[in-house]
């Protein structure tokens, strides 16, 4: 079954709201993923020590890009997963060395998230790129290893430092399982100042399972 969303939604572009199926050709062309390294404008405890985890995201959180995430995850056009999920792949690419299998540890969604939206969409994508690399011939699977230890207020109204604060000690790393050793990359949306990865990222090195990166389909640049 469509979604109605989907219905709603499905004639005009998400890009740029222009007449299309899903994305128009110009906003196809714009999309096309293009990994960047992006500098952690906030770095916690995890991330000092000895090295900087290195962040991947597939574009700039702007133009169409943005419009076809908001589509997404505020409008319920649940197939746009089909498009992200290459931006996710492509930024989850470059944190890949050697032949060990990997394990895409997607950001935990909020209780209040999954209820307005429906659904884990970060889960979604996650498991849809993880598709896309295995068809490219790298071993990947999700594993859901995070979980909230709190309640933690909505990120949107807070700054760096308030993100930073109210995101601290929030997430726990689920008890380990037998399963082979694999390369730990932490999956998310959006990176805006990286409180939320970050965390991940503390809670998974403190349970002794260091991540290799963090991949995500869009930063939003820095103010200068």
């Amino acid at each position: 079954m469509v979604p109605a969303a989907d219905l709603l939604l499905g004639a005009r572009c998400a890009g740029c709201g222009g007449p299309a199926l899903m994305l128009c050709r110009a906003c196809g062309l714009e999309l096309r993923p293009d990994p960047v390294p992006v500098r952690p404008a906030v770095v916690p405890r995890a991330l000092r020590h000895p090295r900087e985890i290195g962040v991947v995201a597939a574009g700039a959180n702007g133009g169409a890009l943005r419009r076809t995430i908001l589509a997404w995850k505020e409008e319920g056009v649940s197939r746009l997963t089909d498009v992200l999920r290459h931006h996710l792949a492509a930024a989850v690419v470059p944190h890949v060395r050697g032949a060990l299998p990997v394990a895409l540890v997607p950001v935990p969604t909020s209780r209040r998230s999954r209820r307005a939206r429906g659904a884990d969409l970060v889960d979604e994508l996650a498991r849809a790129s993880a598709a896309l690399l295995r068809g490219a011939g790298i071993d990947t699977v999700v594993v859901q290893a995070l979980g909230y230890t709190r309640t933690t207020e909505d990120q949107a109204a807070l700054d760096a430092e308030g993100r930073r604060a109210n995101l601290d000690g929030a997430l726990v790393a689920r008890r380990r399982s037998g399963s082979s050793p694999r390369q730990i990359v932490v999956v998310d949306d959006i990176w805006t100042t990286g409180a939320t990865a970050s965390e991940a990222v503390r809670a998974l090195t403190a349970a002794g399972r260091r991540p290799v990166g963090i991949a995500v389909i869009a930063a939003t640049p820095r103010r200068s």
